[in-house]
């Protein structure tokens, strides 16, 4: 019996890499042969090679928000990656596609629409991208992160899972609230993001005046490490720590009490696995804002309360926090947190994909 075999296609952040990785991963449990095509400069081409699946690039590019001259040239470089994408599927021969968003999938999903290969999606967002949006029209099935999502697309090709997620979170219990001594875990994104940093390195002080006993672990990013922990420093405070980056995420969710941090659809999906109350401060992007509609979407739920950048931000964001820091607050925030939770994305997408191939 010939190996069924799997193209995934998109990238360009850890938000579309980590669950198309994750997705690859379960479909080689499966027995299933995975390509991967991504861009050159994204972040896919270091993760993937890493992970041991077979890598290749196209050409592609963003028109949103271009000038004229750049959308001409970036309509060039989509033609080009559609010419590749056709002699690279016709030569590979994939049963099924499966983007995961970012404009380097277009090229390839289309293309795989013009050869009759089936095409399906995955998308993480509450607010959908551009290249889903357009690629919905041609796809199959499209497996969401957020029911909001599904306004986007035709309700019949939708199927809500939840975001696929690393095995670790599904594999690791959540731990009752409330945690004693209350913690609180600061996440700016891998990259760090400077106003969460410079707000919390001020407001911390302030905090253990009210909470004496209030344990923190910053994650700063690599930038922003050395002002930040020198900050804590001077504070004399051994439950203070600043780190560039955090590898062991869930031993960090299950000792924190409150979570403040972007939006971003993998983090936002992760708080609901592990049952954490947040502060969201989504990024702020002008037109449409995808961690805006996915932190939303968890404060409607009681789950979180969202502080978003602008006028008197620092003061919005002491308010917020020293309104939540309290742990009867917190048990009740977590509760509601919890019931958003869905079943293992990751085992339901691999089950449809794996349905489709025989």
């Amino acid at each position: 019996m010939t190996k069924k075999k799997v193209v995934i296609t998109g990238g360009g952040t850890g938000g579309h890499v980590f669950p198309a990785l994750a997705i690859a991963e379960e479909l080689r449990k499966r027995k299933i042969s995975v390509l991967y095509v991504g861009s050159a400069s994204g972040m896919e081409s270091t993760f993937v090679p890493q992970k041991g699946f077979p890598f290749y690039t196209v050409a592609s590019g963003a028109i949103k928000n271009q000038k004229a001259l750049k959308k001409i040239g970036t309509l060039i470089q989509l033609i080009k990656g559609v010419f590749w994408a056709l002699f690279f599927l016709r030569r590979e021969k994939p049963d099924l596609t499966l983007g995961v968003g970012g404009y380097v999938s277009f090229p390839v999903c289309f293309a795989s629409f013009i050869l009759g290969i089936p095409v399906y999606l995955q998308e993480q967002n509450a607010s959908v991208g551009i290249a889903n949006r357009l690629l919905g029209r041609i796809a199959k099935k499209i497996f969401l992160g957020f029911q909001q999502a599904e306004e986007a697309f035709s309700a019949h090709k939708c199927i809500v899972t939840g975001n696929p997620l690393r095995e670790n979170f599904l594999t690791t219990p959540p731990l009752p609230l409330p945690i004693r001594p209350l913690h609180l875990l600061i996440l700016g994104g891998s990259q760090g993001a400077r106003a969460i940093n410079a707000a919390l390195m001020e407001l911390i002080p302030q905090l253990l005046e009210q909470v004496p006993d209030l344990h923190v672990t910053h994650q700063t990013g690599k930038s922003d490490w050395e002002r930040v922990e020198a900050r804590y420093r001077r504070c004399s405070n051994p439950n203070l720590g600043a780190v560039p980056f955090i590898d062991d995420m869930v031993s960090a969710y299950q000792k924190a009490s409150l979570v403040i941090c972007r939006a971003g659809a993998l983090t936002v999906s992760e708080l609901i696995q592990m049952g954490r109350p947040a502060i969201f401060v989504p990024y702020p992007r002008q037109g449409q804002n995808d961690q805006t509609a996915n932190a939303r979407f968890v404060e409607t739920a009681g789950a979180a309360r969202v502080i978003e950048q602008g006028p008197h931000f620092e003061e919005r964001l002491k308010l917020a926090v020293e309104s939540l820091l309290k742990p009867q607050i917190l048990e009740q925030m977590a509760q509601k947190t919890s019931r958003l939770r869905s079943a293992s994305g990751l085992a339901t997408i691999g089950s449809q994909i794996e349905a489709a191939l025989r």
